[in-house]
């Protein structure tokens, strides 16, 4: 599937009622944009949710957005609320993938994606 990918680095060990509706609606709307969603560093063991699986668009995998990435992390955006510079529309020709920082839907934000730029990502 071409077009644009965003992810989103899950590290629980479960999926919550109220991220799995999250992430249904953000992989639908992957979907209908032509994108893929991904849940990245899934710990060993768990377990999608069948309404989830079975959006296309929707990719869980256990690895690491680093190690996916690996060979060209040039094409990685890190959306961070804390970032220094907002998102505007030239960044979608310059990136492909969207990687959503920190915990998402937290106020206020907690800054975690921090230890991942710091990682160059």
């Amino acid at each position: 599937m071409g077009g644009k990918t965003y992810i989103v680095e899950h590290l629980d060990p479960e999926l919550g009622a109220w991220s799995e509706l999250e992430y249904i609606t953000i992989a639908k709307e992957s979907q209908e944009a032509g994108a893929r969603f991904c849940l990245t560093s899934l710990p060993d063991g768990f377990k999608v949710p069948e309404r989830l699986a079975a959006v296309p668009a929707f990719e869980p995998t256990t690895k690491g957005v680093e190690e996916i990435y690996a060979a060209d992390k040039s094409r990685v955006c890190l959306l961070d609320p804390a970032a220094k510079k907002d998102l505007s529309p030239e960044d979608g020709e310059t990136f492909d993938v969207f990687l959503f920082g920190g915990i998402l839907g937290k106020t206020p934000p907690s800054h975690g994606a921090c230890a991942m730029q710091t990682a160059d990502i």
